[in-house]
């Protein structure tokens, strides 16, 4: 299992809907590509860590700007005090 960690800048998705997202950066994009199985409409299945809490979600394709995004559960968000603007450490490992 391939395992990756960065850190980004939490934001809120436009549109008042709530949604949490971190950017991955670029230079991770192509080692995502080449290691891993895309499902659905561009979707990377993983497992993502914050702080000491772990989930299963995927990587969201936003073909936009080239990358991915993955998304910050609200039950995340509250056990480890994450706030849009913030930096965070986020690792993850594809399934």
């Amino acid at each position: 299992m391939k395992k990756f960690s960065f850190s980004g800048k939490v934001f809120v998705w436009p549109g008042g809907l709530g949604w949490y997202f971190v950017y991955l950066p670029k230079d991770l994009v192509e080692k995502i590509k080449k290691n891993s199985s895309v499902h659905g409409a561009g979707f990377v299945k993983i497992k993502a860590t914050v702080g000491k809490t772990d989930w299963q979600t995927s990587l969201f394709p936003f073909k936009r700007e080239n990358t991915f995004l993955i998304c910050i559960k609200k039950s995340v968000r509250e056990k480890e005090d994450v706030f849009p603007g913030e930096e965070i450490k986020v690792s993850f490992s594809l399934i």
